[in-house]
C-alpha cells in the first residue's frame, strides 16, 4: 500500500512515530519512511513495542533522558525514591521535559497505532485480517500500558481523537480531552475483551510466524501476552480501587478467582519485561544517546527508604540496591538536611550510592513492565480489603520474597560488558529472609490499616529506584509510606510536591479550545481522579 502524504506534518509525525533502526538485527522489523513509503502492520507493530528513533526517551528500558531528566529529578523527588538535596524550587516542574514526555507518547505510541489501524483496515483478505487481529489486540495492551502512565501523570488527556492527522488522511484534527476515569474504565473493560480473544485465538502457522518475528517483547508467546494483559488489567483495577471500589472488586475477583482463564504474573520467570540483548535492547552502551550508566551513576540513596525502612529491618535487598559508604554503612540522604550539608556530606562519601553492579553498569538490566512482586502485593491488598485472592499474609510474604529474588537475579545478569569485573552478590539465605520477614517493621501483624500500610510501603519500595512512575502513582493512591517533605517557601508554583504535572505549553497554544475545557484541573494541587486517600 502506498501512502500519499497530504501534509508535511503527517510525514513528520509518522517518521517520528515509527522510525527504523539501521543495525542488521532490527532493520527488517521496522518501517523506515526515509527508505520507502510502504509500511506494514508487522513493522509498525515492532516500532510500537520499541521505537528506535526515540529510544533515549523510552519509558521501559532505562535510558538517559527518561531517567536523568524526567523521572529522577521530578517523579523520584515527589516519591522519595532517590536521594536529593533541598534547595530553591526543588518541587517545581521542568515544563520543557513535560512537553518532551507528552510528545513521546503521541509520536511513539498513538501515531504508530493509528497507522497500524489504517493498514489493518485496508486488508481485504478475510483470513489474513482475522489472523492479523493478533497484532492489533496485543498492540493495544502495550498502548494501554503507556496510556495509563499518561493518565496517572496528567489526568484527562486527548485519546479517542488523538492521531487524527493520520486517520483523516491529512486533515488536521485538534483532539478533545477524554476524561481520565472514562479512559481507565474503557481500558479495564477492553483488556477483558483482549484476554478473551487471546484465549480463543487459533493461529495459522504462516501468519503466526510473522507475529513471532515482529514481537520483540514476548517473541510470539501467546501465554506471555495473556499474562501481560491480565496483570495490566489487575494493576489498573487496583489503581482506581479507592475511586470505584465496587467495579474494582468485581474485576479483581474475576481475574484472581479464575487463574486458568485469566493468568497473571505468578513467579519471577513470568516477569513482563524486555530481556536485554543485542545491540539495541541493552542498557549501558552509550550509542543510545545515554543509557543507565549515564543516567544513574553516582545517584545517592534516598533517606526514608534506607535509613528508616531498610536498615532497621535488615533488608537483604540493601546490598544489591546500594553501595556502602566509606565507613561500611548504608546511609541515605535525609530530606530535611540543608542543601549545603548534603553537598558536603556527598563529597565526603558519607552517603550510599546506587549499586553499580545491579544498576548503573549492568548492560543486561531489563526493560521491566510488570513484576511478580507487584502482582503478589496486589493480591495481598485485595485479600486484606475484600477477602479475594487467597491469604493476605502469604501473598504479602510471597511478594517480598519475589522482590528479593528478582533484584538478586538482575544483579547476577551483569556480564561485565564494560570490563568492570563485578562478582555477583551472594543470594540471601532462607534464615536471613525469614528473620527479615519476622522483623517488627515487616511482619504481617497488627490491625488491618497497619497491614495495608505495610503492603503499600513494600509496593512503593518494589518499584523503587528505576520506576518512579509507578512508585509515585502508588504513593498517591495508597498514601503509603507516610513521607514527610520540607516546604519550599521560595516557590510560587509548588511549595510541596505536586499531585500531577502541568499540561505542556503546546496544548495551551495549539489545542486551546479543548485545553480550556480542562484548564481548571491544570494545577499542582488537583489530584488525579483515583487519588482520593
Amino acid at each position: 500500500m502506498k501512502i500519499n502524504f497530504r501534509y508535511i506534518g503527517l510525514a513528520l509525525l509518522v517518521s517520528f512515530g515509527v522510525m527504523s533502526c539501521s543495525e542488521a538485527d532490527f532493520e527488517d522489523n521496522y518501517y523506515d519512511p526515509e527508505k520507502s513509503v510502504s509500511a506494514s502492520v508487522e513493522k509498525l507493530y515492532t516500532g510500537l513495542l520499541y521505537n528506535n528513533n526515540l529510544e533515549n526517551r523510552n519509558t521501559t528500558f532505562p535510558r538517559y533522558w527518561n531517567l536523568f531528566t524526567f523521572q529522577i529529578p521530578m517523579l523520584g523527588t515527589y516519591s522519595q525514591t532517590n536521594g536529593y538535596s533541598n534547595g530553591q524550587k526543588i518541587y517545581e516542574q521542568a515544563t520543557a521535559y513535560n512537553q518532551d514526555r507528552w510528545d513521546y507518547y503521541y509520536t511513539a505510541f498513538i501515531s504508530n497505532y493509528r497507522e497500524m489501524e489504517n493498514h489493518y483496515n485496508s486488508i481485504e483478505d478475510a483470513e489474513k485480517k482475522e489472523q492479523f487481529r493478533l497484532f492489533m489486540e496485543t498492540g493495544k495492551v502495550h498502548l494501554y500500558d503507556q496510556t495509563s502512565q499518561m493518565v496517572d501523570i496528567w489526568g484527562d488527556i486527548p485519546f479517542s481523537e488523538a492521531g487524527g492527522l493520520i486517520t483523516t488522511g491529512g486533515d488536521i484534527v485538534r483532539p478533545k480531552y477524554d476524561k481520565a476515569e472514562d479512559i481507565y474504565t474503557m481500558m479495564i473493560d477492553d483488556l477483558k475483551n483482549i484476554a478473551d480473544f487471546l484465549n480463543s485465538y487459533e493461529p495459522i502457522a504462516f501468519y503466526k510466524g510473522a507475529f513471532d518475528n515482529a514481537d520483540i517483547l514476548n517473541q510470539g508467546d501467546i501465554e506471555k501476552w495473556k499474562i501481560y494483559t491480565n496483570s495490566l488489567r489487575l494493576r489498573l483495577a487496583m489503581r482506581f480501587s479507592y475511586y470505584d471500589e465496587a467495579k474494582a472488586q468485581t474485576v479483581v475477583g474475576e481475574i484472581l478467582n479464575n487463574p486458568g482463564t485469566y493468568p497473571v504474573v505468578s513467579n519471577v520467570d513470568e516477569t513482563v519485561q524486555f530481556v536485554a540483548r543485542g545491540e539495541q535492547l541493552n542498557s549501558v552502551l552509550t550509542h543510545h544517546g545515554g543509557g543507565i550508566k549515564d543516567a544513574t551513576i553516582g545517584l545517592t540513596a534516598p533517606g526514608y527508604m534506607v535509613n528508616d525502612l531498610m536498615v532497621p529491618s535488615v533488608d537483604p535487598r540493601l546490598r544489591v540496591m546500594f553501595a556502602e559508604n566509606k565507613n561500611g554503612d548504608y546511609v541515605g540522604v535525609p530530606n530535611d538536611w540543608a542543601g549545603s550539608r548534603v553537598t558536603d556530606s556527598t563529597q565526603a562519601n558519607y552517603f550510599s550510592r546506587i549499586d553499580t553492579a545491579t544498576y548503573s553498569r549492568n548492560d543486561k538490566f531489563p526493560g521491566i513492565i510488570i513484576t511478580a512482586a507487584e502482582v503478589s502485593l496486589f493480591k495481598a491488598e485485595a485479600a486484606e480489603r475484600w477477602a479475594i485472592g487467597g491469604d493476605p499474609a502469604a501473598n504479602y510474604e510471597t511478594g517480598i520474597r519475589q522482590s528479593i529474588e528478582f533484584l538478586f537475579h538482575i544483579n547476577s545478569l551483569n556480564d561485565n560488558a564494560d570490563g568492570t569485573n563485578f562478582v555477583p552478590e551472594e543470594a540471601p539465605t532462607e534464615e536471613e529472609i525469614t528473620a527479615f520477614l519476622n522483623s517488627d517493621m515487616i511482619a504481617y501483624t497488627g490491625p488491618s490499616d497497619q497491614k495495608l500500610a505495610k503492603i503499600g510501603t513494600q509496593q512503593w519500595l518494589n518499584h523503587g529506584l528505576m520506576y518512579a512512575y509507578h512508585a509515585w502513582a502508588e504513593y498517591r493512591r495508597t498514601g503509603y509510606p507516610v513521607l514527610e517533605f520540607v516546604e519550599d517557601p521560595s516557590s510560587t508554583q509548588s511549595t510541596l510536591p505536586p499531585s500531577r504535572l502541568f499540561y505542556p505549553e503546546t496544548e495551551r497554544t495549539l489545542n486551546t479550545e479543548n485545553y480550556n475545557e480542562v484548564a481548571a484541573e491544570d494545577k499542582v494541587d488537583v489530584p488525579i481522579f483515583w487519588d482520593v486517600n
